[in-house]
């Protein structure tokens, strides 16, 4: 057997393929859309891949960040409502002074009323971004007791006596992990005997 070239339409001309078992098939060939291509479709055309997740050309990835101060032995809770999945990239704190522990926990009981709102940011704020909405929520004022804690991060800051201040620590957790819509509470607990003072930030993609 060999190929066949076979009338189609007008002067149009299709091949059958051999396919060396007394079967025969249509030769197609198949070309990404150009849409999907660099450089115009041109001789040096590639498949576009661009650098990052989809979540983030789509919009659907935030940031935020919050500057603390807490006394001695004292705590600020902030309070994130989500009420859909998300996949929480980046968690942790920058510590000027003292010493942090910081827990993510559900459950539980809250307390006073988080009357505070911390801002979410979109990670991507092009004008080629979607318009998609965030609807994650954080807060603070409250208060929180109990519940289960699903992840735990220490800071520590030193002294540095060559010049006489605070050297600042930093932790995060950025492994990807995924959390089911909920409530859940940080707890930012100053372990140390001065005032701890630093940054929270946090970023997520959120899935609808």
């Amino acid at each position: 057997m060999s190929n066949i070239k076979f009338p189609f339409w007008e002067g149009v001309r299709k091949l059958l393929v051999d396919r060396g078992d007394n079967t025969y098939a249509e030769r197609v060939e198949a070309y990404p859309p150009k849409v999907l291509m660099t450089d115009g479709d041109g001789p040096y055309a590639r498949v576009r891949v661009d650098v990052g997740q989809t979540g983030f050309f789509a919009g659907r990835e935030f940031r935020t960040f919050h500057e603390f101060s807490i006394a001695s032995g004292a705590s600020k809770v902030i309070k994130v409502v989500s009420p859909i999945n998300t996949i929480v990239q980046t968690f942790g704190a920058e510590l000027n002074s003292a010493a942090l522990r910081v827990e993510l926990r559900y459950g539980g009981t809250e307390g006073g009323t988080f009357s505070t709102s911390i801002p979410a940011f979109p990670a991507n704020s092009m004008s080629t971004a979607s318009g998609y909405v965030g609807k994650v929520t954080m807060a603070t004022g409250g208060t929180h007791t109990g519940g289960t804690t699903v992840d735990l991060l220490y800071l520590f800051s030193g002294t540095n006596t060559n010049a006489s201040k605070d050297v600042a620590s930093s932790a995060s957790e950025e492994l990807p992990q995924g959390f089911p819509a909920g409530t859940y509470y940080i707890h930012l607990i100053n372990t140390d005997g001065a005032t701890a003072t630093g940054i929270f930030r946090a970023r997520w993609e959120e899935r609808p």
